[in-house]
């Protein structure tokens, strides 16, 4: 239930034009996509997980423009790794790299939802 919860909020926020509790207006022409991992990617030597299959949220033909994401900032909407931000190194139609400069995705589960933005991390 409190997953469907998370799909609902993520999903209705990306018709909104504004975001978060600061009452910051975003530009609504920056893109951004809800997704939810499908699987995830095979662990480095050192056990770290830099990657995850994805669908898009609501499913979309085709997934994510290959190579579109690159730069932009993932966010965890769901889980233990809730609110965490990470910056896209890479992506194919079904599949997401995060750049290793954010550390590891460890901790991140098959179902959790994201959102991932034409904006990059604050650091």
């Amino acid at each position: 239930m409190r997953r469907a919860a998370t799909l609902a909020i993520c999903i209705l926020g990306l018709a909104a034009a504004r975001a978060g509790h600061d009452d910051v207006r975003v530009d609504p022409a920056l893109k951004r996509y809800a997704g939810q991992i499908t699987a995830l990617g095979a662990p480095d030597a050192q056990g770290r997980i830099y990657s995850f299959r994805a669908k898009r949220l609501p499913e979309a033909p085709g997934g994510y423009v290959p190579g579109e994401l690159r730069g932009w900032r993932l966010t965890l909407l769901a889980g233990k790794r809730f609110a965490n931000a990470f910056e896209v190194r890479g992506n194919s139609a079904t599949e997401i790299m995060v750049s290793e400069r954010d550390g590891p995705l460890n901790g991140v589960a098959v179902s959790d939802v994201f959102v991932v933005e034409e904006i990059a991390v604050e650091r």
